[in-house]
């Protein structure tokens, strides 16, 4: 039997004569194409009609048994609605089913790929979780992690140490408030009282990410802060994207300097030298520079430029498979936010790039988003308080002796 659709003219009006086996998939596909056509054309009646009793007349169901009578019964019972309704809820009905058919697929795909890459390691023995607990360091005792042990660690320490940090938060931020997308370009501000960035005059470094603007938009309104944002990639001059908003060509780096692909990069402390920021606050840093948080961090650490920063926030890209020598590198960064104060209030898997690996015995990404809190900022903040009480006590005291 012939399968397909074959349009014919009959008696001045459009009609059409739907031949189809059974075949699910065959009659789904059909029955798809020939909605979205009928709804994307208009269909000439004598009349000037658009009812669905002018359709059903021609079309003959063949395929036998109860169910051509079934769905003839059932396109009776529709004979006066409107045909653009009919056909509008079909499409969408249709719609609907092919979505869900995707995301079926996905999932199918998906487990294929992980049973796929299970069987690389066939015959290696997975870590335990016993393991992971021993080895895997999840907060500031980082800082204890000497040069000695680190470079005495082999891939499996390293790698289970690097992702547990990572996957786990060490600080309490009470209140948090997201700037920008609910998915891809929004970021946690911790909102308590100390850290919080100040209404105004508050300062926000912002680097990548060329093409969005909803963190800037959304931290500028909330907060009233005056905000800069470095776009490397980005194509022209400065500008002022709002009265609280600048734009600026450029990127930071491990130096300064004009890259082989002609970016122009900063120091971190240059940067704030050629915005005469060197003697301000800054509230924010937020970092998505795709891979090149590495250097700009370490060169951060090095010149101690985080020491009057309240809040950074970095997506460190790790990538699949990093060499040891890598893994080192990155624990290297991650130690010396430790010890210069940074604590992780909010951390996130990124879903894109998730991988399996042995010496993990559960999915891995390959990118995380990290939040931290500047505590030695907060411990500062909290002595200049208790400062300015002691002050407030001393003055009440000498009050009372004047009026004895």
């Amino acid at each position: 039997m012939k399968k397909g659709l074959s349009y014919s003219n009959w008696n001045e009006k459009t009609s059409f004569r739907l031949y189809f086996t059974l075949d699910a998939s065959v009659l789904g596909r059909e029955l798809c194409v020939l909605l979205l056509t009928l709804a994307c054309q208009n269909l000439p009646f004598s009349d000037g009609s658009r009812n669905i009793a002018k359709v059903i007349p021609p079309l003959h169901l063949t395929g036998g048994g109860s169910r051509s009578g079934a769905m003839t019964n059932l396109a009776r019972r529709f004979r006066l609605v409107p045909i653009q309704v009919i056909l509008f809820l079909a499409a969408l009905f249709c719609f609907v089913m092919w979505q869900r058919s995707k995301k079926v697929n996905l999932e199918a795909k998906w487990q294929e790929i992980r049973d796929e890459e299970l069987k690389k390691y066939q015959g290696m023995r997975e870590v335990s979780l016993d393991f992971i607990r021993h080895a895997g360091h999840v907060d500031y005792r980082i800082e204890d992690l000497g040069e000695d042990e680190l470079n005495g660690m082999n891939e499996t320490q390293l790698m289970v140490t690097v992702h547990s940090f990572l996957d786990n938060a060490d600080a309490i931020c009470k209140r948090r408030i997201r700037m920008g997308s609910l998915n891809v370009g929004g970021w946690e501000i911790c909102d308590d009282d100390l850290v919080r960035p100040k209404q105004p005059p508050c300062l926000v470094y912002s680097f990548g990410a060329p093409e969005r603007f909803a963190f800037e938009d959304d931290i500028s309104r909330v907060y009233k802060c005056e905000v800069h944002a470095f776009k490397v990639d980005m194509e022209g001059g400065d500008y002022n994207r709002s009265d609280l908003i600048f734009v600026h060509p450029f990127g930071v780096g491990k130096y300064t300097e004009i890259t082989p692909a002609g970016k122009e990069l900063y120091t971190f402390g240059d940067i704030r030298t050629i915005l005469n920021h060197k003697k301000r606050n800054i509230d924010v840093v937020k970092l998505d520079i795709e891979y090149a948080e590495w250097s700009a961090l370490y060169n951060m650490l090095d010149e101690e430029e985080l020491d009057n920063v309240r809040q950074v926030l970095v997506e460190y890209h790790l990538g699949a498979l990093p060499s040891e020598d890598r893994l080192r590198r990155m624990l290297r960064i991650l130690r010396g936010m430790s010890k210069a104060g940074f604590r992780k209030f909010y951390v996130h898997k990124s879903p894109k790039g998730s991988f399996h690996h042995p010496n993990f015995p559960v999915v891995r990404s390959k990118s995380y988003e990290i939040h931290y809190l500047n505590q030695n900022y907060l411990k500062k903040k909290d002595k200049k308080y208790d400062d300015e009480e002691d002050e407030e006590d001393e003055e009440e005291e000498e009050d009372e002796d004047e009026e004895k």
